[in-house]
């Protein structure tokens, strides 16, 4: 299903949160979709594996989506430019990776698809924007701060960050991220954790993922923004 740039930008906005993740069992791995999807999040992003299988993988997710009407199903830690156009051709909603890579700029443009180049300084970022991204994965979030976003975001208010790898997810540290101006937080082993995942406890997930969801609506519910220019078309 094709979905608009505006259009995943403001399912993301309207979640918060962008689960990503991957788990070599494709029953596990949907599990993950369905809490997800259950909870509330109408976003997902599934962890490219750097090799044909991984795709394998996502197809089959992409299969299983009208069991989850509404979900934006995106691929991250996308590599190169061959592998995001395989991606955009087997159903992503959107494309992210790791660093900035301008020849995966030009493919998403010229699919017109949302993409999320992974950016760590003030130089790439801008390179970003002049390339045509809308919205930048900012990495490693735990590392940077929410304070290496907010003058950015007061800068270049027709921008959307999403930090990855954040480790602290105190109320008041997340109140930092939405207040800097970010569109929603990325996060993978925080929410399905090695042991939980093991055990296949799907109730305790879906009980952390709901209080966490609670905390960031209310967050956005109340935090004023440093840039709070509407999402553009």
């Amino acid at each position: 299903m094709s979905v608009s740039k505006k259009d995943a930008i403001l399912n993301i906005r309207a979640s918060g949160l962008v689960p990503v993740y991957f788990h070599p069992d494709v029953d596990v791995l949907l599990r993950t979709v369905s809490i997800s999807y259950k909870c509330g999040v109408r976003v997902f992003e599934f962890m490219h594996q750097r090799d044909n299988k991984g795709l394998r993988y996502f197809e089959y997710l992409v299969s299983k989506l009208e069991e989850f009407p509404g979900m934006i199903l995106g691929v991250g830690t996308v590599l190169d430019s061959i592998m995001t156009e395989r991606y955009i051709h087997s159903g992503a909603n959107f494309i992210a990776s790791p660093f900035l890579r301008p020849d995966m700029g030009e493919v998403c443009d010229r699919y017109n698809m949302l993409w999320m180049p992974g950016c760590s300084t003030v130089p790439e970022i801008e390179k970003a924007k002049a390339l045509g991204a809308s919205v930048i994965n900012v990495l490693p979030g735990n590392v940077l701060g929410s304070e290496f976003v907010a003058p950015l975001a007061r800068k270049h208010p027709d921008l959307r960050f999403i930090p990855s790898g954040i480790s602290d997810l105190r109320d008041t540290e997340l109140a930092k991220w939405f207040e800097a101006g970010s569109l929603a937080v990325k996060l993978s082993a925080q929410l399905f954790t090695k042991d939980l995942i093991a055990e296949k406890n799907w109730k305790a997930i879906e009980h952390n993922l709901v209080a966490l969801l609670k905390t960031i609506h209310k967050i956005q519910a109340t935090v004023k923004p440093v840039n709070i220019d509407p999402v553009s078309p």
